[in-house]
C-alpha cells in the first residue's frame, strides 16, 4: 500500500533518501508539482532533468505529512524494509506572482521561517523577487526541464562565487556570477554567465536566510583538532561543504541516531549509504563539535560552509 508519513504541516519541499543502499536522491517540491503532484522528481546526486513517475514516488502533499506511492519491485523511496530519511520544508502555500524584481517569478514564501520557492524564467540579465524579508543567504539553482548543475550561492562566498550541489568540488570563481550587487531583502541577481539563468528556460531556486534560533547560515575555518561551532541553538540538522578543497557534501541529523551523538552522514552529491563518522561529530546545546581532521569537515586551514537548522 501507499504510506503517509507525518510531519504535523503541509510540506512544501521533501528531500528523501534511502540511508542503507546506493539510491539516488528523491526531491519534491509543490511549486513545480503544484498540490496535485506530477511527480515530477529531481536528484541532488545526478545533472538530469526531472524524472516524471507514477510509481515509487511522492504521490500527495498533505494536510499533515506526505504519502509515497505502493511498494514496487524497484521503488526507490517505499521499498520493503529499507530505512528511509526525509528532510521536509514548509513554504507559503500556493505560489503568487512576484513582481519586485526585473524577472517576474512565482514564489512561495515562508517568511517567518526564512525559505521560499521560486519558479522563473531566464534572460540574459537582471533580478528575480524572491519573497523574504531579508537577503537570502544559500540559494540553490536548478533547471529542473534539462540537464543542469545544481548551482549554489553562499553569502560567506559572495556574489563571485559559486558552489555545486551536485558535485564535491571546491568553490568557482566567476565575476558578478549572482548579479552585479550581493542579493537583497526583496531580490537575487542574475547574469549571462549564470548557470542558472538560461535565456527562455525555466529556472527553480530554493531560498534561506537566517532566523534566530530557528537556522543559521554561516561558515568557519578548520584547525584539524577539535573544534566547536556555535550557532545559537541545539541543531537537529546541518550540512557542510568544505569550499577550499575537493570534499563532498555532508549531512547530519538527530532522527538516524538513536542519541547524541548524532554521527551519521549522508551526501548530497553522492547516491552512496551513510557513514558513520562513530563519535567524532556530535550536536551541542548551542551548536556542533567538530573532532574529524578530515578535508571533509575539518581540515587545518580550509574553509567551510553550513546550513543548520534547529
Amino acid at each position: 500500500d501507499g504510506t503517509f508519513v507525518y510531519t504535523g504541516f503541509k510540506p512544501a519541499w521533501v528531500i528523501q533518501k534511502p540511508t542503507d543502499v546506493t539510491q539516488n536522491w528523491q526531491i519534491h517540491d509543490t511549486k513545480r508539482d503544484g498540490y496535485n503532484p506530477k511527480n515530477d522528481n529531481l536528484s541532488s546526486n545526478s545533472t538530469s532533468a526531472e524524472n516524471t513517475r507514477t510509481t515509487d514516488t511522492l504521490s500527495s502533499f498533505d494536510a499533515d505529512g506526505f504519502t509515497v506511492t505502493p511498494y514496487s519491485s524497484d521503488a526507490f523511496i517505499n521499498y520493503t524494509g529499507r530505512t528511509m530519511v526525509a528532510w521536509c520544508f514548509k513554504a507559503g502555500g500556493a505560489a503568487v506572482a512576484n513582481t519586485d524584481g526585473s524577472v517576474a517569478s512565482q514564489v512561495s514564501a515562508n517568511v517567518a521561517g526564512g525559505f521560499s520557492i521560486v519558479e522563473y524564467t531566464g534572460v540574459a540579465s537582471g533580478t528575480v523577487g524572491h519573497g523574504l524579508n531579508a537577503p537570502p543567504e544559500l540559494i540553490i539553482t536548478k533547471q529542473p526541464g534539462v540537464v543542469s548543475y545544481w548551482q549554489t550561492y553562499a553569502a560567506p562566498l559572495g556574489k563571485d562565487k559559486l558552489l555545486q550541489l551536485n558535485s564535491n568540488g571546491a568553490e568557482i570563481s566567476i565575476a558578478n556570477y549572482w548579479g552585479t550587487n550581493p542579493p537583497t531583502a526583496t531580490v537575487f541577481g542574475l547574469s549571462t554567465n549564470s548557470g542558472h539563468n538560461p535565456a527562455s528556460g525555466l529556472n527553480i531556486a530554493y531560498c534561506f536566510h537566517s532566523v534566530t534560533g530557528f537556522s543559521k547560515i554561516g561558515s568557519y575555518t578548520g584547525t584539524g583538532a577539535n573544534m566547536t561551532v556555535d550557532v545559537g541553538f541545539e541543531p537537529a540538522f546541518v550540512m557542510i561543504k568544505n569550499t577550499s578543497s575537493t570534499a563532498s557534501w555532508h549531512i547530519f541529523d538527530n532522527k538516524r541516531t538513536a542519541a547524541n551523538p548524532s554521527t551519521e552522514a549522508l551526501f548530497p552529491n553522492e547516491s552512496s549509504a551513510a557513514a558513520d563518522y562513530n563519535t567524532v561529530f556530535e550536536f551541542t546545546s548551542t551548536g556542533f563539535n567538530n573532532k574529524v581532521t578530515s578535508t571533509s569537515l575539518n581540515s587545518n586551514g580550509s574553509n567551510y560552509i553550513y546550513l543548520a537548522f534547529a
